[in-house]
């Protein structure tokens, strides 16, 4: 069958938004089943944890370096192989007969992200030779990842409830293969260069970023004092000094040095991670806390984070407009006031709200992150040379990646630490915290960022 220009330009660029779209679903929809595999495997709060952390943690790490394989061995196929290994990783996890098994599968997900996201926006970049088409190109892009991440919460549930908890893993499979083979029919053979691979640097950051997660994460298990905790705290801490002194040392390192010598950058990387770090730990907490405390189903929570998700969604689409009339520092500073807002009425919770009560807190915790990431993210796009751009890039994924790892991580030791019967207390100690967290944010806004 003949596919004039126009219906080959929209099938490739659905096949490369198809791969994004299973990263994006993927870290919204495991939210609403956490219940379920709580029950099926037997699983402590850490053990939840890990389900989302292994993603992110190993999505965060590889960002680093993604990029340079793209180089090396060609965008297209990488990005093949990405969604290829996120299959494959999907189907381990539908089928894990323990946690454990489960963990490590989510990991190889993260593995499979890390390779197909940059290498997506790439593509799209290679493909459209025209400006305008490529810019409508990339907003698509950016829609379709909203959306997956706004219906992520729905559709799980859905799943859960008509087909069981593997359904939320199996769903990966047809929309991976679609994307597989709409790519392999339309996309260009990829360009490839002669880049070296970061791989010390990579086992360096992988090994710091996962010991110390994992330092945090277990210590409520284990306890500060414990040497599984300090071991793991100490050994993290030197491979972090290990891969700050092998970049100074590197002629051609994984972040070039005049990106981390730019204010604004390193300013809208940490923006960028505290965003995360309140948007997703709060995903995570309010996940455990619809279905431990409110005993909601997993169809019942995916509804309750709707509201929250549309509304982050329609600000998020509402960026372009909203910058051209507001100054960046003007709408990261009301971001943060607006999320500080939000878990500020969370400390009025009490034992008899309903999900109904949490539906404001949460819509404006969602909007205070969407009104500052766009503005934060073109900063950084507007402050890199093109040759800086892929290391600055790489740099403020990574940092948000590992932002969501810290939520998960340092909510759920708050929570572990007031204990499953007192889930109340927990999300009042963390709406304390965050707050803490969007006031370091409004101080870097309003100090830091161009008037």
């Amino acid at each position: 069958m003949l596919i004039n220009k126009t219906g080959r330009d929209r099938l490739f660029t659905a096949a490369v938004c198809l791969g994004f779209v299973l990263v994006q679903l993927d870290v919204s929809i495991v939210n609403v089943g956490l219940e379920v595999l709580r029950h099926h495997f037997d699983a402590g709060i850490s053990d939840l944890e890990w389900v989302m952390n292994a993603y992110s943690l190993l999505f965060a790490a590889l960002l680093l370096g993604a990029g340079t394989l793209g180089d090396r061995f060609g965008v297209r196929n990488v990005f093949i192989a990405g969604i290829l290994i996120f299959i494959g990783a999907s189907l381990s996890c539908a089928f894990a007969p323990s946690i454990y098994w489960l963990d490590t599968a989510r990991g190889i997900q993260g593995v499979g992200a890390a390779l197909l996201v940059p290498s997506s926006l790439t593509l799209l970049r290679q493909y459209f030779s025209d400006a305008h088409a490529r810019a409508g190109a990339i907003a698509m892009w950016a829609a379709s990842g909203s959306f997956a991440l706004a219906a992520g919460p729905v559709v799980g549930g859905l799943l859960i409830k008509l087909l069981g908890w593997k359904s939320i893993f199996l769903i990966n499979v047809p929309v991976g293969l679609v994307s597989v083979y709409f790519t392999l029919r339309f996309a260009p053979v990829s360009p490839r260069f002669q880049r070296k691979i970061h791989l010390s640097s990579q086992v360096l950051i992988v090994l710091a970023l996962g010991l110390l997660t994992f330092a945090l994460t277990e210590s409520a298990r284990f306890g500060w004092r414990s040497p599984i905790t300090l071991s793991a705290l100490l050994v993290g801490l030197l491979a972090l000094v290990g891969f700050v002194l092998h970049e100074k040392r590197s002629a051609d390192p994984v972040v070039m040095p005049s990106v981390l010598r730019n204010k604004l950058i390193v300013s809208s990387v940490i923006i960028g991670f505290v965003c995360n770090m309140v948007f997703y730990g709060a995903v995570f907490i309010f996940s455990i806390f619809f279905q431990s405390e409110l005993k909601l189903t997993a169809l019942q929570t995916g509804l309750a984070f709707l509201p929250m998700m549309l509304f982050t969604a329609v600000v998020n689409f509402s960026s372009s407009k909203l910058s051209r009339r507001f100054r960046l520092r003007w709408l990261s500073c009301l971001g943060s006031l607006v999320s500080c807002v939000g878990f500020a009425l969370l400390l009025f919770i009490k034992p008899d709200w309903s999900a109904w009560q949490l539906f404001l807190p949460m819509m404006l915790l969602g909007a205070g992150t969407s009104l500052a990431m766009p503005g934060v993210a073109n900063l950084i796009f507007s402050q890199a040379s093109n040759e800086e751009a892929g290391s600055a890039s790489a740099l403020f994924s990574c940092a948000r990646q590992m932002g969501g790892v810290m939520g998960v991580a340092v909510f759920g030791l708050l929570i572990s630490y007031a204990g499953d019967e007192n889930l109340i207390t927990g999300l009042k100690l963390i709406a304390a915290m965050a707050m803490l967290m969007s006031l370091i944010w409004w101080m870097i806004s309003r100090t830091r960022l161009p008037a």
